[in-house]
């Protein structure tokens, strides 16, 4: 069983390990890495596939984004097929990143086998701005955000709310308020007796047939017979009075 006890927010050192707990419902802010450049990496585990979480980034004149996804070199996170792993997207440069790669490395800091399965290089920025990156579950697992090339030691450049967890030891937890929003399942669709609104994709005219017992009906026909005997009546009555009328005239 894990104990959380809330902290007041605090930061961390760049290069020193540290594990991200998503949220939901959280009242914590969203984690903060005050400059982009630096080496820094973030792990954390999806429990399940109803998780998101995001990170702002300040990036700043003439740098680049250098962002990653990593997966240890075990069972079974290095089982897991492509289109269930997750992915990440900047709103803000309108991207979405997969996880198209799979290199394997050794990687000497934490002294593990890893396989990298996502990386992107922006350009360079034009002007210093803050960028948003989230990071979706579509499977449960253990992962690794990498972020920078930059190796510095001995500064500070990640902000966020901790909490300590009583588990192996005492161990700090950077807490990750879960963006992912609950969608509506079929399930609960049926059950509300919602149907999707679809336009036609021809318009066509009804054609009213009108029921000869109808009295309104029967009305309308009535009068539409009566007008057709009346029109060569009117027709000789206007050619009579244009008759009579010429004739005035040549008097």
């Amino acid at each position: 069983m894990l104990i959380f006890l809330t902290t007041t927010p605090q930061l961390i050192s760049a290069h020193q390990p540290f594990t991200l707990c998503i949220e939901n419902n959280s009242s914590a802010k969203t984690i903060n890495i005050i400059d982009g450049s630096v080496s820094h990496a973030i792990y954390w585990s999806f429990t399940n596939t109803n998780q998101s979480f995001a990170i702002d980034i300040n990036t700043y004149v003439n740098e680049i984004l250098q962002v990653g996804l990593l997966i240890e070199n075990l069972d079974p996170e290095n089982e897991i097929s492509r289109e269930n792993l997750p992915y990440i997207t900047i709103p803000s440069l309108d991207l979405r990143l997969e996880p198209e790669i799979r290199t394997s490395f050794y990687e000497p800091y934490s002294q593990k086998d890893y396989i990298r399965i996502l990386r992107y290089t922006s350009s360079k920025f034009q002007e210093t701005q803050k960028i948003t990156v989230e990071v979706h579950a579509r499977s449960t697992g253990a992962f690794v955000f990498s972020l920078g090339y930059k190796e510095e030691f001995g500064s500070v450049y990640i902000k966020g709310d901790m909490r300590q967890r009583s588990i192996n030891g005492n161990s700090s937890c950077l807490i990750a308020p879960n963006i992912r929003k609950i969608t509506t399942t079929m399930q609960d669709k049926d059950a509300l007796n919602i149907l999707p609104i679809t336009e036609s994709q021809k318009k066509s005219v009804t054609q009213i047939e009108y029921n000869q017992n109808d009295p309104i009906a029967q009305k309308e026909i009535n009068v539409k017979n009566s007008m057709i005997y009346l029109i060569p009546i009117i027709s000789i009555m206007l050619i009579g009075i244009c008759i009579l009328i010429l004739q005035k005239i040549k008097r």
